[in-house]
């Protein structure tokens, strides 16, 4: 957590370049792929790439990316590194991204790819009617997190409150949000099994009506 808040403080100091600087100094006709890596590059801040996903989507050998991103490292375009003697690069800097790069440096990498195996599941298509209890029940727990936190904070203040609220409010409003909280994760194979219902019940509706206009016909 340490090195991600470090190259987030780093980063907000830091003066990367942008595209108008790659554009400028590799302008001549035929530095248009040099180009287009670092382009690629900028649009996945925060992202490693590795060599072989460059050589596959410019469709040049391995020596030639090698030279491109050697060229594009040396003029502080980018950063490397090595995972298994195998070379992934990433654009040296924030590049096109907004919010999601200042979480990429935050959000420890084991993390962060934890989440990216969770994501999938969390989609409207994979929980169906559960979607929004789950999306509530994320809700609650992080507002009860947060909640629980300024409540520890505020039991240190001289005044004990903040905003007029005390630490016991604020460990009142926890339990509140705990509750909710619970009741939305029953909720969730609850709304989950009304949708698998719903959609089986659906879909024999559909095939009865079928059947009824092949015999009508």
């Amino acid at each position: 957590m340490q090195y991600g808040l470090h190259n987030l403080v780093t980063s907000l100091y830091a003066m990367p370049k942008g595209l108008e600087d790659l554009r400028e100094r590799f302008g001549q006709d035929n530095q248009d792929t040099k180009r287009g890596i670092g382009e690629y590059l900028y649009n996945q801040p925060a992202q490693w790439v590795s060599r072989q996903e460059l050589v596959d989507e410019f469709d040049i050998d391995e020596s030639g990316v090698s030279r491109h991103i050697d060229d594009l490292h040396e003029e502080g375009f980018l950063t490397s590194k090595y995972v298994d003697d195998k070379r992934h690069v990433q654009w040296e800097g924030r590049g096109a991204g907004g919010i999601e790069y200042w979480i990429r440096e935050a959000v420890p990498p084991q993390l962060w790819a934890a989440g990216s195996e969770l994501r999938p599941l969390l989609t409207l298509d994979s929980l169906g009617g559960a979607y929004i209890p789950t999306l509530l029940f994320a809700f609650l727990v992080i507002v009860g997190f947060l909640t629980a936190i300024v409540g520890v904070a505020v039991s240190h203040l001289p005044s004990n409150s903040i905003f007029g609220m005390t630490a016991t409010d604020l460990v009142i409003w926890t339990g509140i949000v705990t509750m909710m909280a619970s009741v939305s994760l029953l909720l969730l194979p609850i709304a989950k099994l009304l949708d698998v219902g719903l959609k089986k019940v659906l879909k024999q509706t559909s095939k009865l009506n079928e059947g009824e206009e092949n015999e009508t016909n």
